[in-house]
């Protein structure tokens, strides 16, 4: 198509390139005279020429150019047409008018073998021209699906020719990138798939949660889903639509049923499903479309009280909305399937009700598009939502929203009115199928291509709508009735409060509203305790409401009375009080003679106890006891003075602390025994070091290579502190000692020491650098969690070994280099000789077992022969000497080391593990803790026995990735 437009010579330089066929040659410069392939502007610029030379046409073909203009996709044209004579005539026209501006047409396919006989061979497809002879037609690609002409249906195509077909099959577990390639090559621009491709999406979803690597395998609980999804795949190869809207299927019945359909290709599914395949590419390959049907079909009789409706829902996981068409065919009623958007729930937490509201925009969207692009007259539309949270907020115009519910109840708003949203219950809502993460083919068959089988029954069957009052009669009947009401003034809910001073304001406030109403002016002061007043008896009352009457009666308390032993009475103010043994004292205040009686369960008497808690400053609580006595008698006072604190949350993040669970296993490269040396090893730095360099003074470091199985460590002196001198410590490290198979180091900046000078000195150090070097050398390295020194406790604590070692050996401030090697190695050699066993006193014992024995043979020196028992010690093959011996030390250390690292030194009790969804704090020992960041736990990481070891807390600074010994778990609701 694109060849076949010129450029005007003056425009011509846009599309200058420079050219030579060897390098010998001059560079000669050329411009193209015709649109190309890559160009952004080809496809404007073909689609604006295409619709110019047609508009030349409107007043003697005014069928044929609106075909042109508004029923191509590119160079695709598919059209619907009432009958054979007028798709015969929309042929010759289409081809005349493209001949005109010099495109060819080719590549016609019909359902009408007229049709198909009116056009010229050579431009049929090879499809018709099969057609023809057999009265046959195969499947043809039609915008994403397959259209089958002979029997008018539609299907997909699930045949991917570029992958492997065991991963089809399911027999070999993909990668991530593999599992996209896959999703995303089902093409379903309609919906009709979306219950089977949303899932897809929400398995992709998931493998960005759990991090998973491009090109690592799919874990176990993905792959399930993943072998499932497969089973539904080979489902939705078998399914075959009618494309024409009348075809629908009867939802009572169940049955496929056709309408009047000429075969010419009428009345089609529009805009979204082709009759007639009219024109393919400008260039005589490919296939050119049509997604709009002809102005006569809108006055089909057979479509009579035509409604749009869309249902939309939404989960956790995803939202989706659907319309379906129904109307009235010779007092039948009949559905079908128009279209639907479904999309995977974000990534960042959401509430269901936003979710919602996020699925009627996809909804009122969906209409809008639908009534734009669909030529048939739609008399009513109907939004169906089973959120009555939703409902509400369309339907509430006298308050403001944040910006999110704002924003989407603006733009439903414009897109639809409100008197057409209605209420669906749950399990009526067939837009509910595409928000699952699994679901059967047959509600897909039937259900969701179908419709809702209510929308078959009349109008006064469907579900009620809930913002709708039943009663709808046009009077209103005044109903006068008298309760025996107290004659106590209304007050505040006390739950509705978390403070006592706010909720005393709030009644202050009714008080205040009151006495403006009667024209009284009132003192602020006098209005406090007069609040203060009610509060107290509307509390007492709901608490003790049968005492008070007892004792307003003049009667006696009964003996199972909770008061019996206060003696109470109601004061000139109708308060109940305790009528002590103290009224002697008269220096002592009233209220502290006869206090306020409150049940320790109500929430006024908890919300007084809290604010004596607050004004001890969260202090003591036998304190706040103290302080309530002096003018409350509070049933249970300490019980709930207990009750109250544990609940404060200034309380529970002051008092929080790390639970570190139970010490876990040890890995298995502390226990590899008959492994060579240094085959799992730990790296850490230590230092700065001066030496003198003439007359000057420069820095060395250190670099500790710590054998986690045997202990023996490996030092290596460095200049500075870059990439390039860490990776040759490596390397001569490795030509002395072997690769590892396994290297572990500390996180941060890579390395991170405990010196802040240190700390700096790390920072230009390149992590993927290192990785890089000791994966080319098949060695793995892992990083331990950010603040976790625990974590490297095997090499941490040789770090100390190594400096206390250096404080005694060196003497000098500042050596020089050859010094300060020479004192490295000798301080190697004395950890090494350190015992790693019991060190026996008694004669004739065996020497305890060190490092230096799996590296020497010896603690300290060669290995020296005795009277040995094992006769292969004194062969002449050497070989066979040294691998005896070192058999020899692993069987002690199997036998004398190995056990004493059974038992756990420390966190031996089994905690609560951390959730997701815990409020924490995440201690730093170095920050006070009201410096201690506070967030959620995002995820956590369970280790080899089970328990969490590893989270992800959102902060409002962030992510930050901890292990469960640096977070200190704050206890919520009934946890305390």
């Amino acid at each position: 198509m694109f060849l076949r437009i010129q450029i005007r010579p003056q425009d011509q330089d846009a599309l200058r390139f420079l050219w030579r066929n060897n390098p010998t040659e001059p560079v000669k410069t050329y411009v193209m005279t015709s649109l190309i392939f890559g160009a952004k502007c080809s496809p404007f610029v073909a689609q604006f020429i295409k619709n110019k030379n047609a508009r030349r046409y409107e007043s003697s073909s005014p069928a044929a150019v609106s075909a042109i203009c508004d029923s191509h996709y590119a160079d695709d044209y598919i059209q619907s047409l009432p009958d054979e004579a007028a798709a015969i005539d929309m042929v010759k026209e289409v081809t005349e008018i493209h001949r005109a501006g010099g495109f060819e047409i080719r590549n016609w396919t019909s359902n009408s073998l007229s049709v198909v006989n009116s056009v010229p061979k050579e431009t049929l497809g090879a499809a018709a021209v099969k057609f023809k002879i057999d009265q046959q037609l195969e499947g043809e690609r039609t915008l994403g699906l397959i259209w089958f002409p002979a029997t008018d249906e539609l299907g997909f195509d699930v045949s991917f020719k570029r992958i492997p077909d065991d991963v089809i099959q399911g027999t070999r577990r993909p990668t991530k990138r593999l599992m996209l390639r896959v999703v995303m090559s089902v093409f379903d621009v309609f919906g009709f798939l979306s219950p089977f491709t949303i899932q897809g999406r929400i398995m992709l979803q998931d493998t960005w949660r759990l991090n998973i690597g491009w090109d690592d395998f799919l874990p176990d609980v993905i792959h399930k889903k993943w072998c499932r999804w497969l089973d539904l795949l080979k489902v939705v190869g078998t399914i075959r639509l009618p494309r024409w809207y009348a075809a629908s299927r009867d939802g009572a019945a169940g049955v496929s049923e056709m309408e009047h359909q000429p075969v010419g290709g009428v009345a089609g599914r529009p805009p979204l499903s082709p009759a007639t395949r009219c024109y393919d590419s400008i260039t005589g390959d490919g296939a050119t479309r049509a997604t709009k049907p002809q102005a006569s079909v809108a006055g089909d009789s057979s479509y009579n009280n035509l409604q749009l409706h869309l249902f939309s829902d939404a989960s956790l996981q995803a939202m989706s909305a659907v319309a379906y068409l129904r109307w009235n065919n010779k007092g039948k009623i009949l559905m079908a399937f128009v279209a639907s958007k479904a999309r995977a729930a974000p990534l960042k937490a959401t509430t269901v009700p936003r979710l919602e509201l996020q699925a009627a925009v996809l909804a009122a969207r969906l209409a809008d598009a639908v009534g734009r692009e669909l030529k048939l007259p739609i008399a009513r539309r109907y939004f169906w939502c089973d959120s009555s949270t939703v409902l509400h907020w369309l339907n509430n115009n006298t308050r403001s929203y944040k910006t999110f519910e704002a924003n989407r109840l603006g733009e439903i708003d414009d897109l639809t009115n409100l008197a057409d949203w209605r209420y669906v219950p749950t399990a009526l809502n067939v837009a509910d199928i595409a928000t699952r993460d699994a679901f059967k083919h047959d509600s897909l068959l039937k259900e969701w291509l179908n419709g809702p089988s209510f929308l078959y029954d009349d109008e006064s069957r469907w579900p009620l709508n809930i913002l709708e009052p039943e009663n709808k009669e046009t009077f209103k009947e005044c109903i006068n009735v008298v309760l025996n009401l107290p004659a106590e003034q209304p007050v505040p809910d006390p739950e509705r409060f978390s403070s006592w001073l706010r909720y005393l304001r709030s009644a202050v406030a009714v008080l205040k509203f009151i006495n403006i109403c009667r024209g009284i002016r009132g003192d602020e002061c006098a209005l406090m305790e007069r609040a203060e007043l009610l509060v107290l008896r509307q509390a007492q009352a709901e608490s003790f409401g049968g005492d008070i009457a007892t004792l307003r009666a003049g009667k006696c308390l009964p003996r199972e009375s909770r008061l019996l032993t206060l003696s109470p009475y109601l004061d000139d103010d109708g308060v109940l009080r305790v009528g002590g043994r103290i009224d002697a004292a008269l220096d002592v205040p009233l209220e502290t003679r006869r206090p306020v009686i409150l049940d320790g369960k109500h929430p006024t008497a908890r919300l007084l106890v809290k604010h004596y808690h607050i004004k001890a400053a969260h202090g003591n609580q036998e304190a706040v006891v103290n302080d309530v006595k002096q003018r409350y008698w509070v049933i249970r006072l300490r019980p709930t003075v207990k009750n109250v604190v544990s609940r404060c949350m200034f309380c529970r993040l002051r008092k929080a602390k790390p639970e570190p669970p139970r010490m876990g296993d040890l890995p298995a490269a502390r226990v590899a025994h008959h492994q060579r040396p240094f085959t799992h090893c730990g790296v850490d730095l230590f230092g700065p070091m001066e030496v003198v360099v003439g007359r000057r003074r420069e820095k060395r470091y250190g670099v500790l290579f710590t054998c986690l199985t045997v202990r023996a460590i490996h030092i290596e002196l460095v200049h500075s502190l870059t990439t390039d001198s860490m990776i040759m410590a490596l390397r001569r490290m490795a030509s002395r000692r072997g690769w590892p198979r396994h290297i572990y180091s500390d996180n941060g900046t890579n390395l991170r020491g405990s010196d802040t000078e240190l700390k700096r000195a790390v920072e230009d150090i390149d992590d993927e650098a290192l990785k890089a070097e000791a994966v080319n050398n098949g060695a793995h390295w892992s990083f331990i969690p950010p603040a976790s020194p625990h974590w490297g406790g095997a090499w941490e604590r040789l770090i100390r070994s190594v400096k206390t070692s250096l404080r005694v050996i060196l003497k000098e401030r500042a050596p020089r280099d050859e010094v300060l090697a020479t004192l490295l190695a000798e301080v190697e050699g004395m950890v090494n000789g350190r015992p790693l066993t019991h060190v026996s006193v008694e004669p004739g014992s065996s020497e305890a077992l060190t490092p230096n024995h799996f590296l020497l043979g010896s603690s300290a020196v060669l290995p020296t022969l005795g009277s040995f028992d094992d006769s292969d010690l004194f062969l002449r093959k050497q070989w066979r000497k040294a691998q005896r011996l070192a058999d020899m030390y692993w069987r002690r250390w199997v036998r004398e080391y190995l056990p004493q690292l059974l038992p756990r030194s420390k966190w031996q009790r089994e905690r609560r593990g951390l959730r997701v969804g815990d409020l924490v704090l995440v201690a730093d020992p170095a920050a006070p803790r009201n410096g201690w960041p506070r967030g959620l736990v995002q995820r956590v990481t369970p280790g080899r026995d089970g328990r969490v070891r590893l989270v992800e807390v959102r902060t409002a600074g962030g992510v930050l990735r901890r292990s469960a010994q640096r977070v200190a778990p704050v206890p919520m609701g009934d946890e305390c």
